[in-house]
């Protein structure tokens, strides 16, 4: 059972990860931008996802620790993408910096340039919160593909799976040796730009 400074500190963290969301528009580029009623549904699925990993991450660590966590993003993080994405017919996803999934978890180059961006401004002292992509581009002959990313940040509780050797358990360790043999996603640190949830969708004239 944990202590209520524990599930203090856990309720926060999930509370931290849903807060990446708090939107503000920064990174659009060149031209007619996709209006603002497309671009506020956009974030608030981006936000609906990592609002309902958070909650069930949560519930996971509360429950079980980060080995009970682990199981969360392999299995549960890719059913809430697939019932969001599947909801508001758009496609929602995870990337990472360093994938801990290879089949799922790689940046394709619209991706990879976001995160390069995000890492730049990171760099530069820009809060996660004030920081997104918004790309827009042409889509068979009429319509238009938005692309939308915001960056996920690691926070401090995340270390116990994505931290450095001496910060993940043997219990952690062993459990992602076993559900992801080509793990990269290590030896992080706090503050440290993880990835993105990342938000494409089709806007037709």
């Amino acid at each position: 059972m944990l202590s209520q400074t524990n599930t203090s500190s856990i309720r926060s963290w999930a509370l931290t990860i849903a807060g990446c969301l708090v939107s503000a528009l920064g990174l659009a580029q060149p031209g007619p931008g996709p209006n603002e009623k497309a671009m506020q549904e956009t974030r608030d699925i981006a936000a609906a996802m990592l609002k309902e990993l958070g909650q069930t991450l949560q519930t996971a660590m509360a429950n079980g620790g980060p080995e009970n966590a682990i199981g969360v993003c392999k299995t549960q993080a890719p059913e809430i993408a697939q019932n969001l994405s599947s909801k508001y017919q758009v496609q929602v996803a995870r990337v990472g910096t360093r994938a801990r999934n290879p089949v799922m978890g790689v940046a394709n180059e619209w991706q990879s340039q976001a995160l390069k961006q995000f890492e730049s401004r990171l760099a530069r002292g820009d809060k996660p919160y004030d920081i997104e992509f918004v790309q827009l581009t042409k889509s068979g002959a009429y319509d238009l593909e938005l692309r939308y990313a915001k960056p996920i940040v690691l926070q401090p509780m995340c270390t116990a799976c994505h931290g450095s050797p001496d910060q993940i358990s043997p219990e952690v360790k062993a459990k992602l040796e076993q559900l992801y043999p080509n793990d990269k996603a290590v030896n992080y640190k706090p503050g440290e730009l993880r990835g993105a949830v990342v938000v494409t969708r089709i806007l037709s004239h």
